[in-house]
């Protein structure tokens, strides 16, 4: 193993233990090294991953997990600007969670990176209703709206706010994500984009945006 794959691979675990002290240190490193910032990420995104894992098999608590995000989102921050434009963002993002579903967990963890891609974020909470979302983005002059639901029975209501916000803000870039959400559904709700995790959140945003400014519609 490469003295870059140890590096690597010790990022990777200091995320897993959330130890924000040993990713800035790992980080500060592999950057003198010349690491490039894309292994760097992909070894942030492998730690939380790791710790997901660990939550849907019950060897790992739901505090832990988000301290994992909170190591990881401090290391996302740290290699920020390093390389590239993608952590640009022109507009602010709202995001919040459907009317009638109080699971928050998913969309804290968007909201997170978002942040750490230097994404101003107006966090609408939980149990948001259609209104709400409409006037959010009227009042901000948002550019993106992010929209979760995870359960079922709530999912549908992103039908009916991503038809309002399009017929009032038609240049908003609209973002979908969820528990049963899956990209023919977020085509068929009427969304520009749909991240299947936190690894390609960014990257997706991104064509999204571009999707809606080039008017070129989903591929």
């Amino acid at each position: 193993m490469s003295d870059r794959d140890v590096l690597l691979k010790n990022l990777e675990d200091s995320v897993s233990r959330f130890s924000s002290e040993e990713v800035g240190r790992y980080i500060d490193e592999a950057l003198g090294l010349g690491i490039p910032r894309e292994m760097l990420k992909g070894a942030l995104f492998q730690g939380m991953e790791r710790v997901r894992l660990g939550l849907m098999s019950n060897e790992a608590s739901i505090p832990e997990f988000l301290l994992t995000v909170d190591a990881m989102n401090d290391g996302l921050s740290r290699i920020v600007g390093v390389g590239g434009d993608e952590v640009q963002a022109k507009e602010p993002i709202v995001i919040g969670v459907v009317e009638q579903d109080p699971h928050d967990l998913g969309k804290n963890i968007i909201a997170s990176i978002y942040r750490a891609y230097g994404y101003p974020v107006i966090d609408l909470g939980r149990d948001v209703a259609q209104k709400s979302f409409v006037d959010a983005v009227g009042e901000t002059g948002s550019g993106i709206l992010a929209l979760s639901a995870m359960m079922s029975t709530t999912m549908e209501r992103m039908k009916g706010i991503i038809h309002e916000v399009k017929t009032n803000y038609s240049t908003v870039t609209i973002m979908v994500g969820g528990a049963f959400i899956d990209e023919t559904i977020a085509k068929g709700y009427g969304a520009d984009g749909y991240a299947e995790s936190a690894i390609d959140l960014i990257d997706e945003t991104n064509a999204a945006l571009r999707r809606v400014e080039d008017g070129t519609g989903w591929s």
